[in-house]
Formats: structure tokens, sequence, C-alpha cells
């Protein structure tokens, strides 16, 4: 072991011992700067330097020397304004308003051709497990991933097929629907059933699972079975009539995707698509081959490590099964241009060859599916001669990621609900169970990526559409990030990249901040802060690929055939209403007063429900 030796040490104190009278006589004049000099100049070994350091180096300043740069203030929490909902007028309600929630098959259906604003804000009334029930002026009927007003739903010259039971089975060339099932949630005022909310599927429970088996280019479809290569048992085609995922097609244009967000899909919210053409002879430039890379060939099955992404708790992706073909999952690199994170290293840029994060990924044969739809009873053109299934949904076990902190980056939306405000007793005088919670899981794929949720209001005159943030930190408990206003913007969701799922996204809110859920609205917004953040979302921003351009903050990332990318936009399928605390008291109404689009209506051609429901 080395000897240490105090003679520097001593020759030090001694040197600091001089200088520190001389400080004590120049007074306020002699700092540390001048210290600093001292020792750097004379130190001549480490002794000597740690000597001067430890008697205080950097708490003063030399004379004549301006003072140095203090170290910039970490930003302070400030959220921005969030814009306050249409205001919404609280009607009296009688006592004798009760609620009901009716769930089967339309038996028969009318549309009214007088009493309302025009033809197509037209009521009428539908009969449902035997119960007559009023639809009023203006209401908007909410299909899987569309929605139309009722007399629009219900118009034969726009839609031969009728929704009702049906009296035979179809034919190839005009299949019909085995059933369609109505959701009615009203209230019973003065004996009389109307309606305030309306959805409508042919079954919301219906869904299959299978291993893609084969893909039929020229016609888009999909067939399915129990393994991959094994036989053909179920026909599937893609409702697409505007081709977003596919060649464009539709049976009946009311149940068919959404076509501005990606509900074909892979697990993680990545949008994919059927190739418009064979792939083996003509690439699909907006469903690429090369978006669904092979194992073991170029950038093969990238994981979290390869992207400079590190699990807190070590979790990686699951590398590909000996013997598969294409990659199960993946981190797509960022795209060159302006879209990209100038301080990526090279590596994590895509080049031409590689995946495009811009573009959509294409099925492939042996990919797992979970797909709903609409059977076309009396189709026919199955395997077998089973009948097609003509699908709004497709989510595969497929795990596409993109590069974190870099756009554009994808959303979808899984289970969630909201309650409306509700007072702790119903109009009736009954104790009521009041609600004000909201629950919501989504999928980014983006890991590291903070989302927020937003309630979409409208202008009941003008229609101008305005984003309401409710995910500040009283409602996540998450510290936030730096936000577009110079400041930390608290709150927001972080996904849980330390969970068995990466990318997800999870709110449970049973105890909502007061006032936040205020007035409800037919559809809910979820927003990655990489593309807005609660102080600009609500403002025009310059276009990523173009900066020279403005446009309104959630429209600035354009990607994969049109699709909104950073987002998803999802009807409110559970509003979670008052229940009864005492069994036998009066059934309390659902409080549908306090849904402003319902009340107001939602801009030019919409308007207040007549007779309300209420």
């Amino acid at each position: 072991m080395p000897r240490i030796t105090l003679a520097p040490l001593a020759a030090a104190a001694k040197l600091i011992f001089a200088f520190t009278a001389r400080v004590r006589f120049e007074g306020a004049h002699a700092t540390s700067g001048s210290l600093q000099r001292c020792c750097w100049r004379t130190g001549k070994t480490a002794a000597v330097v740690l000597a001067c350091l430890a008697l205080g180096i950097g708490t003063g300043y030399a004379k004549g020397k301006p003072p140095p740069v203090p170290p910039p203030t970490p930003p302070d929490v400030v959220n921005p304004p969030v814009p306050p909902p249409p205001p919404v007028t609280i009607p009296t309600v009688a006592a004798d308003t009760h609620g009901f929630s009716v769930i089967g098959f339309l038996q028969s259906a009318t549309v009214a051709t007088t009493g309302c604003a025009s033809l197509s804000q037209q009521g009428g009334t539908a009969v449902v497990n035997g119960l007559t029930i009023t639809i009023p002026c203006n209401t908007i009927v909410q299909m899987p991933a569309a929605s139309y007003t009722w007399a629009d739903l219900l118009n034969p010259t726009t839609f031969p097929k009728p929704l009702t039971v049906p009296a035979a089975v179809g034919s190839p060339a005009a299949p019909a629907y085995p059933s369609t099932e109505f959701t009615i949630i009203g209230n019973i005022v003065a004996g009389q059933y109307i309606a305030g909310l309306i959805y409508i599927s042919q079954q919301s429970l219906n869904s299959g699972q299978g291993y893609i088996t084969r893909i039929d280019y020229p016609t888009g479809a999909i067939f399915v079975g129990g393994r991959a290569g094994g036989p053909d048992l179920v026909r599937l085609l893609i409702n697409d009539p505007n081709g977003r995922f596919g060649r464009p097609q539709s049976p009946d244009a009311r149940f068919s995707v959404d076509d501005e967000n990606p509900t074909i899909k892979a697990e993680t919210g990545y949008p994919m698509c059927v190739p418009r053409r064979n792939p083996t002879t003509t690439d699909d430039a907006l469903c690429p081959q090369k978006n669904r890379p092979k194992v073991g060939v170029g950038m093969g099955c990238r994981n979290f490590g390869q992207a400079g992404v590190i699990s807190p708790k070590g979790f990686e992706l699951f590398p590909p099964v000996a013997g598969t073909t294409y990659c199960s999952s993946f981190v797509i690199k960022a795209p060159p241009g302006p879209a990209s994170t100038p301080s990526l290293p090279p590596s994590s840029i895509a080049t031409d060859t590689e995946p495009d994060a811009r573009q959509q990924a294409p099925f492939e044969v042996g990919d797992h599916i979970t797909y709903a739809g609409t059977l076309l009873l009396g189709d026919g053109q199955g395997p077998n001669g089973s009948d097609t299934i003509s699908v709004h949904t497709i989510s595969a076990n497929v795990g596409i990621f993109t590069q974190p902190d870099t756009l554009p980056v994808y959303i979808a939306i899984g289970e969630f609900g909201v309650s409306a405000d509700a007072s702790e007793t119903a109009p009736s005088g009954a104790p009521q169970e009041a609600q004000n919670r909201i629950f919501l899981e989504a999928m980014v794929t983006d890991v590291k990526s903070i989302v927020d949720i937003y309630l979409v209001d409208y202008d009941p005159v003008t229609g101008q559409e305005t984003q309401r943030w409710i995910t500040p930190s009283t409602m996540t408990g998450e510290a936030g990030a730096p936000g577009s206003n110079g400041h930390i913007i608290d709150g927001g969701i972080t996904t849980q990249f330390t969970d068995a799922t990466p990318g997800r996204a999870r709110l449970r809110a049973n105890k909502a901040t007061p006032g936040i859920l205020t007035s409800p609205t037919r559809s809910v917004r979820v927003v990655t802060r990489s593309l807005c953040d609660p102080a600009n979302i609500n403002t025009a921003m310059p276009v990523v690929s173009d900066p020279k351009v403005k446009v309104r903050c959630l429209e600035r990332v354009p990607a994969a055939n049109g699709l909104s990318s950073g987002q998803y936009l999802a009807p409110t399928f559970e509003f979670i209403f008052p229940e009864n605390v005492v069994v036998g008291d009066p059934i309390v109404p659902n409080n549908l007063w306090t849904l402003g689009f319902l009340v107001n209506g939602e801009g030019p051609g919409t308007g207040p429900l007549s007779p309300t429901p209420w």
C-alpha cells in the first residue's frame, strides 16, 4: 500500500492561511475567484487542489469581473386555461320521470315527415322487445364506427337493406342481416318512452379470432382458420368505402370502418392494411411490404434496446419464434426529414429500404387476428358456401412500435366510459348513487410518450370544435412535462413501459376532480403530447413536413394514407348514469339533461332533442 504524505496538505494549508489573511485585508473585494486563481497557479499536487476546493472555490466573484450567468431556473408548473363547455340550462325534471335501457332487435321503425327542422333531422318511432319508443328530432344514431341521423339511417334510397328482423334469408345478390341489435337509453316521461342515446350493431359482442390462412389480393378478402397454413374456415372483407385500409368496397356504409382512426390495426394501435395488388409482383406504396420486416433480414426485429430505450425493469420484446418468417414485434426507426428528432443517431433514422412509419403495415399469412363485423346472411362466398363477414374492426397480434419521441405516432382506444354529473337526490326525492368518474385504456406506439384525454365540445351555433382537457395531475397523479407554453404542464398519462404491456395508457379516476367532467361529450379524444399538448391543442401550428403552412395542431402530421396520427377520436359508448340506492324506491331517471350535445345540439344541421327525454 503506498504511503500517504501530509506534506503537500501542510503546504496548502500555509498557502491558504496566507491568502485568507489577504482576504481579510482586502475585505469584500477579495473573493474566491482570486483564491481559485492562486490555487491553480501554485498547487502542484492533487492534495493542494483538493485543499483549495475544500475552502470554498466558486462562492464569490473576482474584483472587476461580471458574475457568471446563473444556471437556468427550472420551469414552474403552469397549466393552460381549459375552455369551458357550452353552457347547459338544467331543466326542471318531473318526479314522474324514470330511466330505461332497452337492448334487442328492431321489430319495426318509422320516420316522421313533419315536426322537425329538416327531413334529415326527423325522428320517428322504434319497436324493440315489444316497446314502442319515441325517437326525437335531431337524434344521432351511433354505429360501430360511423354515425347517422335517424332519418338518414333508415332512408331506403341510400340504404336498401332493412335493419328490422328479416322475413327471409338473403341471397348472394342481396344478402340480409340475420339481426340488428339496438341499444336505446332514455327516460319514461309521463308514461311515454323517449330515446336519448341509440347505439346499433349486428351484435355488440359479436367477434371472432384465428390465423390468416390466405389473402386473395384481387378481391381483398382475408381467409381465417385455426392455424397458419391450415384450411380456410372464414372469409372476411373489410367494409371500407373510401379504401383507407385496402381496396375500396362496402356492402353497407352504415357498418363501415372508421376511416379517420386506425380501426384496422396492430394491437399497439399501428394501422394495418391489405395490399391492393399481389405484393409478389407489384408492391403497394400505401401498404408496402417493407413495413413487415423479416426475421434476420435487413433491420430485422429491432427491439427496444436497439432503439435506445431501456426499461427500468429490464423488459424487452420477445425474440422471434424459430421458423417464423415475419417479425411479430419490432420498433420502426424514425422517418427521415423534419418529423425525426435531430439528435437521433443515423442508425435510428430509416433508410429508403427500411420500414416507414408514415405508411401502414400489411397483414401477412400467419398473423393472428381478432375481428368484428356484420354477417352477410345468404352471401355464400366463403369456404364451403359459408357467408362472408363484412368487418369494421381488426386487431392483429403484432407489436409494431415507433421510435420514441418522434412523429408520427399512433394510438388506439380500448374500453372507456364517463359519468354524467348528478346530484345525490333524484327528481322524485329518492336517494341515488351519483357517479363522477371516468375509465379509459389506450395503446400508443411510442412507449415513452405522455397522452392526454380531451372531451370534444361543439359550439351549438357555429359547430366550432374545442378540445377540453381533463387529465391534469389532480386526475392522474402524474408530474407532466415541459409544454409549449414554456412551463411544466402537469398531469397526462405516461404509458406503462414498466408494466407487462408496454405502450398501454390507463386511467381509473373513480373520484374525479369536482366539475372536471361537467357535461360529458358525445366523443372523447386521446392525444400524445408529442403531437399537441393542452396549451396548443386548440391553436394553429406549422405542418411538420412544411413549417410554412399552418393548420390546427391536430392536423399537423397526416400519415398512413390520410389517417390522423398521434390521436384517436372515439364515440362514447358508455355513459355512466345514476343508480338507485334503496331497492323499492322509484326508479331514478338517466340524467340526459346534463349532456350538452343533447340539450343544445352540435352546430348547423343539428339541434336539441324534441321531444326531450326528461
